[in-house]
């Protein structure tokens, strides 16, 4: 089967997740928790803001960033004085320039095209393995489909781009018949650099392939030198997003890495290394575990006693060696039910590869692949599982969406920042503030004063988010707020149950 007709195959299984992405923007485009922190940063920089600064239109009204409706982890004030979102601007940069020659309405899209492109990419490195086209074709939908990688094209995020810079660094390094090897390298480190400026998870199953490479490798010698002006060049770019987060974010790393050195520096945010480990690999009460979700993987660790090929081992290793390091490299991740496996991914692609070039090359390759087939169930289940959440999500979202539409208030007010994580598309079109007593109330009645405005007052009894994610003084400062409104000039003219919140809608005294 020719690269073409493969092609075609990867196109038509790409239709899916557009299709659930066409379905669940509906209304109003689905962006809820951390995806609609990264939708604000490119609205901001395409409306002429800078994607890194906190977006906030109810500045407009003049309440100052003390009323965000966004803290921790999202939102920051710095040193400096500014607010700041967490998420690498990189992400911006690139959708702003795709919606440049597009339209605004692509945007949730991006993620599904570059899992395109990841399809082309992998195909590509089995294809340098010398795997037969049937086994290709194989290889790659199980790959890209029934393996948590799957729920990235789901997500609108910058998974599937963090995911394409590691597949080209991986398909560059092993293209070594190239006709410009410099030109070559020069854009492998740029892979590199891009790759950890998205996420430096991912980058960690780059230093883990790379040294097990070196220790595997007989002429360690002749690495080496290839490796120096790959390092170089890398340093380079590296140094130069270095000096541009220094001096927006004061941290050489960026907001991610000034967040989680606070993390770690937290002592109320203490985490139970161990009781991570096994909650990433076989689950708790808030995570499913990658293992337990797709014990397909279990089949890369078998593939370890029976591998003697060095090539196949380098996958086979560092896919592993990922699984069991990251819990303790980088504890301070976020993430519950099935979508705590994303941090995964690049570890699940270099096992899965490592897999699929052991089978493929094993006399006993038939009772692997029925194997496979029986544990491809799971995967469904697992795959399924993450698409019913995200419609129930998206369900309930169009409904609050709904609710903000028939109600058009001119300002939202939230008690606390509980409900940040819902505010999606309808923080473009209406403003909205956060408040933690009756003192901020009065505020915000100074400024509401002889304005005619209609003000939706949202409060979630109770506060029931996952809170051993939050520092416990941030926990209690900015999550857990429970005051009684108590309205002065304003009055309570309706009250509203808005999914699994309630509402009031005021109006100022006559």
């Amino acid at each position: 089967m020719s690269f073409s007709k493969r092609f075609s195959i990867y196109l038509l299984i790409v239709f899916l997740p557009f299709f659930y992405r066409y379905q669940w923007n509906h209304n109003s485009i689905f962006i809820s928790s951390d995806p609609e922190i990264k939708y604000y940063q490119v609205i901001h920089s395409l409306e002429g803001g800078s994607p890194s600064e906190c977006y906030f239109p109810a500045e407009k009204l003049g309440f100052n960033l003390s009323f965000i409706p966004f803290g921790y982890p999202w939102a920051f004030n710095l040193k400096s004085g500014n607010c700041v979102f967490q998420y690498p601007v990189l992400f911006t940069w690139i959708q702003k320039g795709i919606v440049w020659f597009t339209s605004i309405q692509v945007i949730t899209y991006i993620p599904i095209l570059f899992f395109l492109f990841n399809f082309v990419l992998l195909d590509r490195i089995f294809t340098k393995q010398k795997l037969n086209d049937t086994m290709i074709l194989f290889a790659v939908i199980i790959v890209q489909c029934f393996t948590p990688i799957f729920l990235s094209s789901l997500d609108y995020s910058e998974l599937t781009l963090t995911n394409f810079f590691l597949l080209l660094v991986i398909y560059l390094f092993h293209n070594t018949d190239t006709k410009f090897p410099k030109m070559s390298d020069c854009i492998l480190s740029l892979a590199i650099v891009l790759n950890f400026q998205l996420r430096p998870e991912s980058t960690i199953a780059l230093v883990i392939y790379f040294s097990i490479y070196l220790l595997l490798h007989e002429n360690r010698n002749q690495f080496i030198r290839r490796m120096i002006p790959i390092a170089l060049y890398a340093i380079v770019f590296q140094g130069i997003f270095c000096i541009y987060n220094y001096d927006i974010y004061g941290h050489i790393l960026g907001m991610r890495g000034l967040n989680t050195m606070n993390d770690m520096s937290s002592a109320d945010l203490q985490k139970d290394l161990f009781g991570g480990f096994i909650a990433d690999l076989w689950g708790n009460e808030f995570k499913i575990g990658i293992f337990k979700g797709y014990p397909i993987l279990f089949l890369t660790i078998l593939c370890i006693f029976i591998e003697r090929n060095k090539t196949r081992l380098l996958y086979l290793l560092s896919g592993i060696l990922f699984f069991l390091f990251l819990p303790f490299i980088s504890p301070y991740r976020a993430g519950v039910d099935i979508f705590g496996m994303r941090y995964f991914e690049s570890g699940v692609y270099l096992a899965m590869i490592g897999f699929f070039l052991t089978v493929t090359n094993h006399k006993k390759i038939r009772y692997f692949l029925i194997l496979s087939l029986f544990l491809l169930y799971f995967s469904y289940k697992s795959d399924g599982r993450a698409i019913k959440q995200w419609s129930s999500s998206a369900k309930m979202y169009q409904q609050v969406m709904g609710e903000f539409d028939a109600l058009r208030p001119d300002l939202i007010v939230h008690r606390g920042l509980s409900l940040s994580y819902l505010i999606g598309q309808s923080y473009i079109q209406y403003p909205q503030i956060a408040i933690y007593s009756n003192s901020d109330w009065e505020k915000v009645e100074s400024i509401a004063r002889n304005q005619n405005w209609k003000i939706l007052f949202l409060e979630w009894e109770g506060n029931q988010l996952v809170s051993n994610e939050f520092p416990k003084k941030i926990w209690k400062e900015k999550f857990d707020i429970n005051f009684n409104l108590s309205p002065k000039a304003y009055t309570v003219v309706s009250n509203h149950r808005i999914a699994h919140f309630n509402g009031y809608l005021l109006e100022e005294k006559k």
